[in-house]
C-alpha cells in the first residue's frame, strides 16, 4: 500500500506540473474515491485513484503536445 500512496503523490505532482490547479486535483480525487482521506483508502480505492490520475497525466501530455 505504501508504494501505491507514493505513486498517488507522484502523479498528483505531475498533474500540478502540467498546469492543473491543486483544487482541480482535489476535485478529481474526490470524484474518484469520495471524501476518504488518502491515509484511509482501501486497496481498491487506491487502484482506482491511480488509474484516474494516470488518465489525467496522459491527457495533460496530449494537450501539451497539441500546443506545440
Amino acid at each position: 500500500m505504501k508504494n501505491q500512496l507514493e505513486r498517488i503523490v507522484e502523479l498528483k505532482q505531475l498533474i500540478v506540473a502540467a498546469g492543473y490547479h491543486p483544487a482541480q486535483i482535489n476535485d478529481i480525487v474526490r470524484e474518484s474515491i469520495g471524501d476518504t482521506s488518502l491515509g484511509m483508502i482501501t486497496h481498491e480505492q487506491s487502484c482506482r485513484l491511480i488509474e484516474t490520475l494516470e488518465y489525467y497525466c496522459e491527457f495533460a501530455k496530449r494537450c501539451q503536445k497539441s500546443k506545440l
